[in-house]
């Protein structure tokens, strides 16, 4: 496991205990009714956890843990216990929201969408268009690390497009939102 990422994971167990402290501040509120504990946590722990999502690179065990403390967050507003064994699509019914990940990986793909429209001479514009070029005949021994354009190419992927067709769909912006929506139903 690379410095960087172990980084991200304290960056992420830090995040989490700080918004686990605001879930028991709910708790001990006047009692406020579960739409407004809805919308506190819409508010004010989603944007929290997800500050700079747009460029994470985003794995499965990631997802699995996000959408788990999601979640989890949810269950304690609606005060459900796990012994009630209900799933997290009703779970997420009831409240009304969408898994995280499915929120990242939207805004990751406008993000890219962004960055394929912008200006040329612009840096973020040449380096992203850098990477998507061939690569060379060199290839480091093992298997290729997960980066944010290698999420953005699976995400093409499950559209049945590649990372290159994403590239200049995503210069058309109404086309690109289309595409967008249609991946994530967001």
């Amino acid at each position: 496991m690379h410095t960087r990422d172990i980084s991200s994971f304290i960056c992420l167990h830090r995040l989490i205990y700080n918004i686990t402290a605001c879930i028991h501040a709910f708790k001990s509120c006047m009692s406020p009714g579960t739409e407004t504990k809805v919308q506190l946590y819409r508010t004010y722990i989603i944007p929290v956890l997800l500050f700079g999502y747009e460029i994470w690179t985003i794995t499965r065990t990631l997802e699995k843990r996000l959408d788990a403390f999601a979640t989890w967050c949810l269950r304690k507003i609606l005060r459900i216990l796990y012994t009630r064994h209900t799933t997290n699509e009703t779970v997420r019914s009831i409240t009304g929201c969408l898994p995280v990940s499915d929120r990242v990986k939207s805004f990751c793909l406008r993000f890219f969408g962004h960055l394929a429209r912008s200006a040329p001479e612009e840096d973020h514009h040449r380096v992203i268009a850098a990477a998507l070029r061939p690569p060379t005949d060199w290839r480091p021994v093992g298997r290729p690390r997960a980066t944010w354009l290698r999420t953005i190419d699976e995400d093409a992927q499950s559209l049945n497009f590649g990372v290159h067709t994403a590239w200049r769909k995503a210069r058309d912006r109404d086309t690109w939102h289309q595409v967008v929506s249609t991946a994530t139903l967001c």
